[in-house]
């Protein structure tokens, strides 16, 4: 370690020429980069740490360059950011440098790009922490990014040599090509950012006469398609129920927003047929056509299982029928109060 710590002063990105990768061309010098920050995986993290009992996250950085290819660079992440050639991420290539502004207002963090917007860095918050792979996309991530920055060359026959590495899963003497860098891009999972469409079923609990409870009112279908970021998702939800109680067949089409776990919903339904509760005193009638359907759901965590995750729900909504008599307290709450139990299965794109 301080060999590393007083090795001679940093060369500047513009200098790592491919005149200065002696014996290696720019491919060569960026799989050893790749292969050197993949071996560090699992490391802790640990604040000023260079060596595999815990990296920061500069200190991840700065020991990937040093031991892959005997580089010295600056020491810190906003060291790194104004030392780096900065340019679009439209043109990242595996091998460059991603910035990020987590604290205050200046470069904080940074990582290594490994393709298929995945990027290798020493986190120390978050769920998991020391040397790990997240997404740009995830949302902190997305929130926090600042720019990307190139400290190694890159130009046509690189990457048709990276190219040529990732299909024969080698590059000869120059080393060897990690594979979990240079793997065709995985099925997307559930968790993963993306459109998703499901499929669900519920039992609906309800009133019967006088508006006393039961146990069965209805069962009700779920087909809904939407959006899912790392901690929110947005989804129209289509609700066909039959309704036992009220006689009648609703439709009900909603828009969704929440986690995994909780979820408010509200839109618009038509119902087919004329609602009606059957009373001791007779028949009580509400009108029909359409209204408004609002509720709040919530769900045990998704068991996730490849691509989509099944989950046990329930939900609460409000259905909004309007008495064509006077409001009764019972029958009428009975007949707009839906209470359900569920199960769903989310499948991500």
């Amino acid at each position: 370690m301080l060999g590393i710590l007083f090795a001679p002063q940093p060369v500047h990105a513009a200098a790592i020429a491919e005149r200065d990768l002696p014996g290696l061309t720019p491919a060569q010098a960026r799989l050893r980069l790749l292969a050197t920050a993949e071996s560090f995986l699992g490391v802790p993290y640990r604040w000023a740490g260079i060596d595999r009992r815990g990296m920061d996250c500069s200190g991840f950085i700065y020991a990937s360059f040093r031991y892959s290819l005997g580089y010295t660079i600056p020491r810190t992440s906003l060291g790194m950011y104004y030392w780096a050639q900065r340019i679009p991420t439209a043109q990242l290539q595996p091998g460059d440098l991603v910035f990020f502004v987590t604290v205050g207002t200046r470069v904080s963090h940074v990582g290594i790009y490994i393709g298929d917007g995945r990027f290798i860095h020493s986190a120390s918050d978050g769920p998991r922490t020391g040397v790990i792979v997240s997404r740009l996309d995830e949302s902190f991530w997305q929130r926090t990014y600042r720019s990307a920055g190139r400290v190694l060359p890159w130009d046509a026959q690189t990457a048709r040599d990276m190219a040529a590495a990732r299909s024969a899963g080698g590059f000869g003497s120059g080393g060897t090509v990690p594979g979990s860098f240079f793997e065709p891009p995985r099925a997307p999972r559930w968790g993963d950012p993306g459109f998703f469409v499901g499929l669900g079923a519920s039992w609906n609990w309800g009133g019967g006469g006088e508006g006393t409870l039961t146990p069965f009112r209805s069962m009700s279908f779920l087909g809904t398609a939407g959006y899912t970021w790392s901690s929110y998702r947005l989804a129209l939800e289509l609700r066909p129920q039959w309704d036992s109680f009220l006689n009648v067949f609703r439709l009900p089409l909603t828009l969704s927003l929440g986690t995994d776990q909780f979820q408010v919903f509200a839109g618009p339904a038509f119902v087919f047929g004329e609602p009606r509760f059957d009373l001791e005193d007779g028949l009580r009638h509400y009108h029909g056509g359409w209204l408004w359907e609002v509720g709040f759901s919530a769900a045990f965590a998704p068991i996730r299982i490849g691509r989509g995750g099944i989950s046990l729900f329930g939900e609460l909504a409000w259905q909004s029928y309007q008495p064509q008599q006077q409001f009764e307290f019972r029958p009428d709450i009975a007949a707009n109060l839906r209470v359900s139990t569920g199960i769903r299965y989310l499948w991500r794109l």
